[in-house]
């Protein structure tokens, strides 16, 4: 039936949100949760009330996705879950068909005829996507512990635990792509690498349509590598294929190499899903299956097609609404995912929203929880026991904040990761995994934000699903950027497909923007620039308590208690200062509250020279935070020189989900 988001209760109170696949029994709407299935009434579960009957749902849920079939193309699920564990099969698996119930259940059904965990390996296209798999696994297995020894992760993932794992030498450095190609070399090059790979005995593949490029050839290395004897299984939909670009970058690019041609010169045999579970409604069911087929076939040109799919879209919606400068974020439910084409249609939503709202993607920092920052930002000793982590917790985690877990399961998550004795946490270790530029995802929200609807582009919403979706489409024959159209089919297809109940409709701005080093800029009226604010790497530990910018701690810890006391703001500027090297110094109510990275300067002198204009601006009004969250650094790191105690040795901080579409002033002519 798809996935849904839930707000997890106990007494009352918000514990959790988490996101699930909604299952029915009986007429009873269900998700699962610590391994137990609960009751979902509207868009929530009650911990207070008791869990359902687990091992008989589980078992007619497992009788209905083998037995149903559908008299469309393609053959069942229970076909492909009948498959021999050694047979290598490409799955043809469009949107809401099953697959990643597919994926799971054929890995539960292996370790549960013989296979060790330790030799499945399932490469996921997304972190948020790795903890759903790895869910879901467990609820499937009768000892939910063995899911924990599955190798489930993303592509570079793997990647690096491979280099890392037979390299003493090896450093992530020099970019993803980078990596990818040294580890493309050592499967191809290193003995100890291919007898590790060898002793593998089922791979699973997820968005196989999306692997290009380098990470195709690396994957295709590793496909040689295995065993003859080792299965394979891939799940792809051509429709879907639209990573060879992303939300902002100018398209018509060479192709690059793709899997799927590797796959199909390997001999992997087709198979395919074809049954739609993620809706119940007949016009949203044909996108999901006429559309995706004209999407497919390409028995017209491109252009014409791409006016055709756009049409059946707009026929087959529930709905029209006005342009996306007209939509009003406080009239939508939590659960509404509203998606666009490009970034900067996202970002100028974002700053006119006056309502809380979250947003997905690219290039914003990871959401790590603040209650991590909450317990730790002033705790400078390597570990600590469990009796002062209950000590802290209850002094200072109230429940009422958003995403905050039970006391309970925030041990039991830190133990997992940095558990020293049964009863200490070494801190040191905790800060080695949260300090990475990608931490594990079990330790942060998967949108921007915590409350209110979804925002955000086509391309970072891949993969998740609601409800109800408004789809802004860019206007009619809009190819200005020397778009492929091809390319635009899919997304447009991708966009409608993200929808369980209700799709609506509209065309959005039309805004045209341009990118440096991937900060969003568009020229506004009045010989203004407007300049995207909150990247991933615009605030960093030293803007935030670094001696540099603030002259004592006690300042430091001011500030830092005024983003803690008031996450939610408006009215914050940014100024350049001589004091701190012109650096842009972040201020609100007269306060100051750190400052912007060298990044966002370097890039202001890139937009300046691109507008032909100099200085670059100074002063970057408008700019507001939605939220809070921590901002961790590895105990080696050099950037602990230049900060204040206790942070430069707790290795903790806050850090606000900072957002801004500025619309800034150049100082003066060339």
């Amino acid at each position: 039936m798809g996935d849904i988001e839930v707000t997890v209760l106990r007494s009352g109170t918000e514990i959790a949100r988490i996101v699930r696949p909604l299952r029915t029994h009986g007429g009873v709407s269900a998700i699962t949760y610590r391994r137990k299935l609960w009751r979902v009434t509207g868009s929530s579960i009650d911990l207070d009330e008791g869990a359902l009957n687990a091992d008989e749902m589980l078992s007619e849920i497992a009788e209905q996705h083998v037995t149903e079939t559908s008299a469309d193309f393609g053959v069942s699920q229970g076909f492909i879950q009948g498959e021999p564990e050694n047979s290598r099969i490409l799955v043809d698996a469009g949107p809401g068909t099953g697959k990643t119930y597919m994926a799971c259940s054929r890995v539960a059904a292996m370790i549960r005829d013989g296979v060790p965990a330790t030799r499945i390996w399932i490469i996921s296209f997304t972190r948020t996507a790795v903890i759903e798999l790895r869910n879901r696994i467990a609820a499937a297995l009768d000892d939910p512990a063995e899911a924990g020894a599955i190798r489930i992760a993303t592509l570079d993932s793997h990647a690096w635990a491979l280099q890392s794992g037979f390299s003493s030498g090896a450093i992530l450095s020099g970019g993803y792509e980078k990596n990818i190609e040294s580890t493309l070399m050592q499967v191809r090059e290193d003995a100890e690498v291919a007898e590790y790979l060898r002793r593998l005995r089922h791979l699973i593949i997820d968005e196989g349509q999306d692997i290009i490029g380098v990470r195709a050839e690396l994957t295709l290395a590793i496909l040689d590598a295995l065993e003859p004897e080792c299965g394979v299984t891939v799940f792809a939909d051509e429709a879907q294929a639209i990573y060879g670009f992303t939300e902002d970058d100018q398209l018509g690019l060479e192709p690059a190499a793709s899997l799927l041609d590797g796959l199909q010169a390997r001999g992997f045999q087709k198979r395919s899903l074809s049954y739609v579970y993620r809706t119940e409604s007949p016009t949203l069911r044909e996108i999901f299956t006429s559309v995706r087929r004209c999407v497919i076939d390409k028995i017209d040109h491109t252009e014409a097609r791409q006016q055709r799919v756009r049409a059946d879209i707009e026929r087959l919606a529930d709905g029209v609404v006005d342009t996306s400068r007209s939509l009003d974020v406080a009239a939508l439910d939590q659960n509404t995912l509203v998606l666009m084409r490009r970034r900067v249609d996202v970002l100028m939503a974002s700053s006119f929203a006056t309502a809380p709202h979250r947003l997905r993607m690219s290039g914003l920092p990871a959401c790590l929880a603040p209650w991590l920052a909450m317990l730790f930002w002033d705790w400078t000793e390597r570990r600590i026991t469990k009796s002062i982590f209950d000590e802290r917790w209850f002094a200072r985690c109230t429940p009422t904040r958003p995403g905050m877990p039970s006391q309970q399961a925030a041990w039991q998550l830190l133990f997992e990761v940095a558990g020293d004795s049964a009863t200490s946490l070494d801190l040191h270790r905790l800060r080695n995994v949260l300090g990475r530029p990608n931490p594990p995802m079990l330790f942060c929200s998967p949108e921007f934000g915590y409350a209110g609807p979804v925002l955000g582009t086509i391309h970072a919403s891949k993969g998740r699903e609601a409800s109800d979706v408004i789809l802004y489409l860019p206007p009619d024959g809009d190819n200005e950027d020397g778009g492929d159209g091809e390319e635009e089919i899919r997304v447009m297809f991708v966009g409608a497909t993200r929808a369980r109940d209700k799709l609506m409709v509209g065309t959005s701005s039309g805004l045209r923007a341009g990118s440096v080093n991937g900060r969003v800029w568009r020229r506004a009226k009045g010989g203004k620039v407007q300049i995207e604010i909150g990247r991933v790497s615009d605030l960093e530990p030293d803007g935030l308590v670094g001696r540099t910018v603030f002259a004592t701690s006690d300042e430091a810890q001011s500030a830092q208690s005024a983003w803690l006391d008031v996450p939610l703001r408006t009215g914050i500027s940014a100024r350049a200062d001589q004091d701190i090297d012109w650096r842009l110094a972040l201020e609100a109510d007269g306060q100051r509250l750190g400052a912007l990275s060298r990044y966002v300067s370097n890039d202001l002198k890139l937009i300046a020279k691109q507008c032909d204009k100099w200085p670059p601006p100074g002063f970057l009004p408008h700019l507001r935070s939605i939220g809070l969250r921590t901002l961790a650094f590895t105990p080696d790191s050099v950037v602990a020189e230049e900060l204040h105690e206790p942070w430069r040795s707790s290795g903790f901080l806050f850090a606000p989900l900072l957002l801004g579409l500025s619309a800034a002033k150049f100082p003066g002519g060339k």
